[in-house]
């Protein structure tokens, strides 16, 4: 019950978030100087991704922030990459409210988001709306509402996704 009315308070932010973003035009992008990376802590996809995607874009490791989701409890994660934030759905309470470590993230912009997760869940979903970002990725079983790009691929093949995103996101480079 608690986490049904959860979703439903979850669903309405989501469409608030979306409709005050859908209106807003995209900027040009001529390179990709941030990154952010939201995935799932169940996925089984190795970091080492996320850094090949930044050297093919020469994004600095400085300059990449991964948000790792869960709809469980968040365990702690050794990672290379020092801007790292655990976010469980339990962070949110009852009102579907983001704590402010969380918050102060959203209030930054970057030039690419990557979705790189492959479930329609509102959870993900609403982390995603909540960046400031230029250009967003993500993967076709996602909501396609989300992201400016889609692939048709599946996350775990990492081969795929560098390559298709290699292609896709120097189309947008001006």
């Amino acid at each position: 019950m608690l986490k049904s009315l959860t979703d439903i308070i979850l669903h309405f932010r989501f469409k608030k978030k979306f409709n005050s973003q859908k209106y807003q035009s995209k900027e040009d992008i001529k390179t990709f100087k941030s990154m952010a990376v939201i995935f799932s802590q169940e996925s089984v996809v190795d970091e080492k991704v996320f850094f090949t995607l930044s050297e093919m874009f020469n994004i600095s490791i400085k300059k990449i922030t991964i948000i790792v989701f869960s709809n469980n409890e968040i365990l702690k994660i050794n990672s290379k990459f020092k801007n790292r934030i655990l976010c469980s759905r339990k962070h949110l309470g009852i009102l579907g409210i983001f704590p402010e470590d969380i918050k102060t993230i959203f209030e930054k912009k970057f030039d690419l988001l990557v979705n790189y997760f492959d479930q329609k869940d509102i959870f993900p979903e609403l982390i995603s709306l909540n960046f400031k970002s230029k250009l967003r990725i993500g993967f076709f079983k996602a909501n396609h509402k989300i992201n400016d790009i889609i692939l048709n691929i599946s996350p775990d093949q990492t081969d795929l996704f560098l390559n298709e995103s290699k292609n896709y996101l120097n189309a947008f480079l001006k």
